[in-house]
């Protein structure tokens, strides 16, 4: 009895050590700011055309926020035929571009994700972890990402634009640390620096959650 009372402690232990060794490294929440990648003046403004054959408008709204002590900035798409209002918030924390990912359809539980690196080269790879609670559930997010190109080109209104930069992340989730994850999908995005965002393709699907197949492109852009 006292080596199997002796084996359960050394198995806690153990497993202790190994979810307090895989916790992820806090980082700092001041954002850094993103005007490098994606310009924030106001008078900006992008428009997209999306798979669902809506117009949508993206600009910068001049204010920021805070979410889960983290500072940023806030950005709105707006359909250009019915003024449907979607929120965006995007933030630059130590030298790498982080966005939140809405992963239900009423946008109010979201993943923090970094989508890009400060200097990203082709097959960089790294990985986000968050714990959420949405309507008394708790469930554990992973997202894996990479990037896939930094060569692609678009034309846009008759503007060739080279160097795009396109960033694939994997979303996995899970109900407990000691399940295996599960896949829910893919979000890719492509960005021109200076430029902003040029095109996003979503394939998400989170059980009781959010099931979402779409992706849009950029048709025109006006920045100051």
């Amino acid at each position: 009895m006292k080596q199997l009372i002796k084996l359960s402690s050394l198995l806690l232990a153990g497993s202790m050590l190994l979810f307090s060794s895989c916790k992820p490294k806090e980082i700092d929440p001041t954002n850094e700011g993103i005007g490098e990648l994606l310009p924030i003046n106001v008078n900006n403004w992008w428009l997209y055309e999306a798979s669902d054959s809506t117009i949508f408008k993206r600009y910068y709204t001049g204010r920021d926020t805070v979410i889960d002590n983290f500072n940023y900035n806030y950005f709105e798409q707006v359909n250009t035929a019915s003024g449907t209002i979607v929120k965006e918030f995007y933030a630059k924390f130590e030298g790498n571009y982080y966005t939140l990912i809405k992963i239900d359809d009423a946008g109010n539980a979201f993943v923090k994700a970094q989508v890009l690196n400060g200097d990203p080269k082709v097959n960089d790879t790294w990985e986000n972890t968050a714990t959420i609670n949405y309507s008394g559930l708790t469930f554990y997010a992973k997202t894996s990402c990479k990037i896939t190109s930094t060569t692609e080109t678009a034309v846009v209104d008759g503007e060739t634009l080279d160097n795009i930069i396109v960033s694939e992340t994997q979303l996995y989730a899970r109900f407990s640390p000691l399940d295996n994850w599960v896949d829910c999908g893919t979000m890719i995005m492509k960005f021109k620096r200076g430029k902003g965002i040029i095109g996003e393709d979503y394939d998400f699907q989170v059980p009781n959650f959010v099931d979402k197949t779409y992706s849009n492109h950029l048709i025109d852009y006006h920045l100051e």
